[in-house]
């Protein structure tokens, strides 16, 4: 499910005054470390034609000891644990199949069937199986075994002169071989909806890669365990950064969301349009969506994605949080290892328009992540808050602010 993204409901159109404000900052010399991790204007972005100091835009609430409050408790119950086990034991489960009382098979049927194929007389590797389940028409057999039984009665045996495919990939020596397959229908059935998977020490040993139910048990809590940490984690900065556009407010740059979106734009057909049009690729990805319907969707996004940068980067210089290159470094191999870049050029020409324009934008990310951490580290975060909760803070913290 794509991640919840909430706009900011008190930006404003920007004036030509609000867009001077927000213009480059000279004063102490110059751009801040950050601001040279921004877009410039040689490195092919329309974003990087727009100078501006992102603390000039931003009016920082009191970010020091946020008040969040999460509905969920992410604590991992014994029923989720036996829930889980269960639901995937019977994925891993074979079909159980009950007797019909069907004579005759015909396309779709399931049958209980023992064969025997032999080439030249002679029983080959990988041809012989009793109390085997095939349901005719599926095409797990070579061309003509399935048909072959259509028409046969239950008892019957059969002998099936076939050939194999040319080539014949899962085992090439038999690539054209002619074969006979002796074939016994014993019956036809039908899936038993009712039957219920028995979880024993046997079936996860031979299915689930544990030596016993208790083991497997535990794996399957480890597992949701980390699931919920990577949930919690997920939600809490989705609650924090909720509450850091409700306490500051951002003064967009004059043309610079549209100049963003522009950019987007070039990036992602580069990355996903190399044989053919952008047009027709949301039309067959998207279920034809159109490229107006597109920019609408990624402009929506990229306001919310600006506004939370342009806070970042205002706490990072508050905070004096620099990029560290040794730390960075680091960093960009393990995300360069993780979403299978060979070289740090493909990974930075992913990340935008340009290899040069993809790296500031790495960096600039990286030093926002961190103001986040250090948020996220002072945030005062209560889990399991009843649903009336969350309101009562927020009203609270109006009634503070009316009584100052």
């Amino acid at each position: 499910m794509k991640k919840r993204i909430v706009i900011m409901l008190t930006a404003v159109m920007m004036t030509a005054a609000l867009a001077t404000a927000c213009a480059k900052s000279e004063k102490d010399g110059g751009k801040s470390d950050i601001q040279q991790m921004h877009a410039t204007e040689d490195d092919g972005s329309k974003a990087g034609k727009i100078q501006y100091d992102a603390k000039d835009c931003v009016t920082l609430g009191d970010y020091s000891a946020l008040q969040i409050s999460v509905k969920n408790t992410y604590e991992v119950t014994q029923e989720q644990i036996d829930d889980y086990a269960r639901r995937m034991a019977e994925f891993y489960a074979q079909p159980v199949y009950k007797d019909t009382d069907k004579k005759v098979v015909e396309n779709g049927d399931t049958v209980n069937i023992d064969y025997e194929g032999r080439q030249d007389g002679v029983a080959f590797e990988g041809g012989t199986a009793k109390g085997a389940y095939l349901t005719i028409g599926s095409g797990r057999f070579i061309d003509g075994f399935e048909e072959g039984l259509t028409g046969k009665k239950v008892g019957e045996t059969v002998d099936l002169n076939l050939t194999f495919p040319d080539p014949y990939e899962p085992d090439p020596d038999m690539s054209g071989a002619k074969v006979v397959f002796t074939v016994t229908i014993h019956k036809i059935v039908e899936p038993d909806e009712n039957a219920k998977v028995e979880l024993t020490d046997e079936f996860v040993q031979a299915n689930l890669n544990a030596d016993s139910v208790k083991e497997y048990k535990k794996n399957v809590k480890g597992y949701l365990e980390a699931d919920s940490e990577r949930s919690k984690r997920t939600d809490t900065i989705q609650a924090v950064t909720d509450k850091l556009q409700e306490i500051c407010t951002v003064n967009m740059p004059e043309g610079l969301l549209e100049a963003t979106v522009d950019d987007y734009v070039v990036q992602f057909t580069n990355s996903n349009c190399k044989d053919t049009t952008l047009e027709e690729y949301l039309k067959n990805q998207f279920n034809g969506m159109t490229e107006e319907d597109f920019r609408k969707s990624i402009t929506t996004e990229m306001e919310v994605n600006l506004t939370i940068e342009m806070i970042l980067e205002t706490i990072a210089e508050k905070e004096g949080i620099e990029l560290e290159e040794d730390k960075f470094q680091e960093y960009v191999s393990s995300m360069m290892e993780a979403n299978n870049y060979e070289t740090k050029e493909d990974y930075f020409k992913a990340n935008g328009v340009s290899e040069k324009n993809g790296e500031a934008f790495v960096r600039r990310l990286y030093v926002c992540n961190l103001a986040l951490e250090q948020v996220l580290n002072q945030a005062d975060v209560k889990y399991g808050a009843a649903d009336g909760e969350e309101n009562d803070q927020k009203q609270s913290e109006t009634d503070k602010k009316d009584k100052k």
